[in-house]
């Protein structure tokens, strides 16, 4: 992802490298002459260049060698200036760590140095050289003229004369335009607007990423001018920029003031020849937990914890409920943790290496409950439950029982259920695949590989549907309330209708669905179809309705034909694919089967 990020950031640079090297040419004389020489040497070389918009131009055949050197310096530069930040911004991503307050202003990465000229319609604005006007003249006289501050500073008015203004705000300059135009002629009114602000270039020093010579659009700010920079360098203040004129600072500004209170009402605009700088950063004091904005403050020396709480937004709704916030100072001989009081924060001045908790509840949200009955119940549908309701309550909303309803044949399905199913099954095909792989070819053992392609077989045909075996019936509900299950989110219960229909299929020479019959037994209705396979298990699983599993021994000398057999029941036949490890794979695998055959019979007596 970081190789990503610098291709495509050394693309962009190719692509507009030329416009960052041709602002050079924009400087003014005057402000190059006031440069060292060494700056002034390369500014110098800067502008020997075409500035064509292509790169492969800069390195044509008679290119000096000088030129190309300084050419790949700066791109060099550029590119490292550019790894770097993601570099730092990728690590801190993956640290975890609290991020600088005010760092994400700066983040924007500028494609081009150059200026976008807006003008500047402030009345305090200074006109100055390069300002153009739009003149409107009307009545004996109609025109509408562009002019230019000229470089003496004078507005040269065709057919009125020259006329001087630099020095002015633009209040001050179209009045005196106005009254000007009115004491040379009768019968004309002017309008004078600013149409287009003059480039300024300034200079940005100190705690910037990249220092530097910047040319921008007249009437821009120090924000603008920190922005083109590259944003405050990890070691700069965003508490303490001086704005320099002449060799004087004008105005030193907090950007707290900005990010925190949103108060940028800065009056002075920059000016050609202004010089910002960005003193060394004071230190931080890390505030998280229950405030808005969790990060790292930079603190004046004098400031209080209350102080860094208003700079991280103040408390959040978690806070609500306590009275103090803790507060870790190390110093060179301890460490200690205070708890300050909310009357005592403006007391409490912050120092280095302070940190400062907020303490704050985690509100968690749950959503609304919900379960789906379905079936023979007076109005199925969804229902919204709280935390108490239970299988009887939800049934009696429901409107209860539809006469043909088979209660005894209800059915469960849970989430959590289904994912303790499939983690068993998991666990028994990984069992079954080691005692396989571990008896292939040992003597007496008549275990294959072949055993593996069945077993995946199976597995492949299970079906893990989350049924919850429970009592459905309203009689023995009210007897014991203990048998009245508490519902779970998106818990689904199917209430099927009476069919007297007996289940048989599996191993079975003829798997039928047989009518019900209140007499016949196991082994009658195991007779009725046919008998099992010589392929089937010696045990036969008889599964109740209500979801119960019994064994019935087809060859044990014991009497054992005495399971009850009920309208829904299911009598199926598993597959011997021989003994593993002792135990019967029939019955290891008996509770997954008893699901499926459940689920089976719920829904295939399910009818409207």
């Amino acid at each position: 992802m970081f190789k990503n990020k610098v291709i495509f950031l050394i693309i962009i640079f190719l692509f507009t490298s030329i416009d960052i090297f041709s602002q050079a040419t924009n400087l003014s004389d005057e402000f190059l002459e006031g440069l060292p020489p060494s700056v002034r040497e390369q500014i110098e070389v800067q502008n020997k260049l075409e500035d064509d918009g292509k790169l492969e131009d800069l390195f044509r055949a008679d290119t000096s060698l000088e030129k190309n050197k300084y050419i790949l310096e700066r791109i060099k530069k550029q590119l490292t200036a550019i790894e770097q930040q993601l570099q730092e911004e990728d690590q801190s991503n993956t640290d975890g760590n609290l991020q600088r307050y005010g760092e994400i202003f700066f983040k924007s990465l500028q494609s081009s140095f150059m200026p976008v000229n807006v003008p500047n319609l402030d009345a305090e604005h200074i006109v100055n050289v390069g300002d153009k006007f739009n003149l409107l003249l009307t009545g004996k006289i109609s025109d509408e003229l562009e002019l230019e501050v000229t470089r003496d500073g004078s507005l040269i008015l065709p057919e009125f004369g020259k006329i001087f203004i630099s020095g002015k705000t633009l209040a001050e300059a179209e009045e005196f335009v106005t009254n000007f135009i009115s004491s040379k002629t009768v019968g004309v009114s002017a309008y004078l607007g600013l149409s287009e602000v003059r480039d300024i270039q300034v200079l940005v020093l100190g705690g910037i990423e990249s220092p530097g010579i910047y040319t921008l659009s007249g009437g821009s700010s120090v924000l603008s001018a920190i922005n083109v920079a590259g944003g405050i360098s990890k070691n700069g203040s965003y508490r303490k920029i001086d704005l320099k004129r002449r060799g004087e600072v004008v105005e030193t500004l907090d950007l707290y003031n900005i990010f925190v209170f949103g108060n940028f009402n800065t009056q002075n605009k920059l000016r050609s020849g202004d010089t910002i700088y960005i003193h060394p950063r004071s230190f931080v004091v890390p505030i998280s937990g229950g405030v808005n904005f969790e990060a790292l403050f930079e603190i004046l020396p004098g400031e209080s914890v209350i102080n860094g709480i208003t700079f991280a937004g103040g408390f959040s709704s978690g806070f609500t409920g306590f009275d103090s916030v803790s507060l870790a100072r190390v110093d060179l001989e301890s460490s200690k943790i205070e708890k300050i009081n909310l009357d005592d924060m403006n007391n409490v001045a912050l120092k280095p290496r302070d940190s400062v908790l907020v303490p704050s509840y985690i509100n968690s949200f749950e959503p609304m409950r919900k379960v789906l009955i379905e079936g023979m119940v007076k109005r199925p549908g969804e229902y919204f439950i709280n935390e108490d309701e239970t299988l009887s309550s939800l049934i009696d909303r429901a409107g209860g029982y539809k006469d043909n309803a088979y209660s005894y044949g209800g059915a469960l399905f849970r989430k959590t259920a289904q994912d303790k199913e499939k983690t068993y099954a998991q666990m028994n095909y990984a069992d079954t695949v080691n005692y396989i792989v571990s008896n292939i070819g040992k003597p007496n053992r008549s275990v294959d590989s072949s055993a593996l392609d069945l077993l995946a077989e199976e597995l492949r045909a299970q079906s893990h549907n989350g049924r919850v075996v429970t009592n459905f019936e309203r009689s023995k509900i009210e007897k014991d309330l203990s048998n009245d299950i508490k519902l779970q989110n998106n818990d689904r219960i199917v209430i099927p209708r009476l069919e007297k229909v007996v289940y048989l299929f599996g191993d079975f020479k003829n798997p039928s669905n047989l009518a019900y019959e209140p007499k016949l037994s196991v082994n009658d209705y195991i007779k009725n179809v046919g008998g099992v396979k010589d392929s089937a298990y010696n045990e036969i699983l008889v599964i109740d309705p209500d979801g119960f599993t019994h064994v019935h021994k087809l060859k044990s000398l014991m009497f054992n034909d005495s399971i009850d057999i009920y309208p829904g029941s299911i009598i199926y036949a598993p597959r011997d694919i021989g003994k593993l490890s002792g135990v019967m794979y029939a019955s290891a695998v008996s509770p997954i089967l008893s699901s499926l055959a459940l689920s089976l019979a719920s829904l295939n007596s399910i009818s409207d």
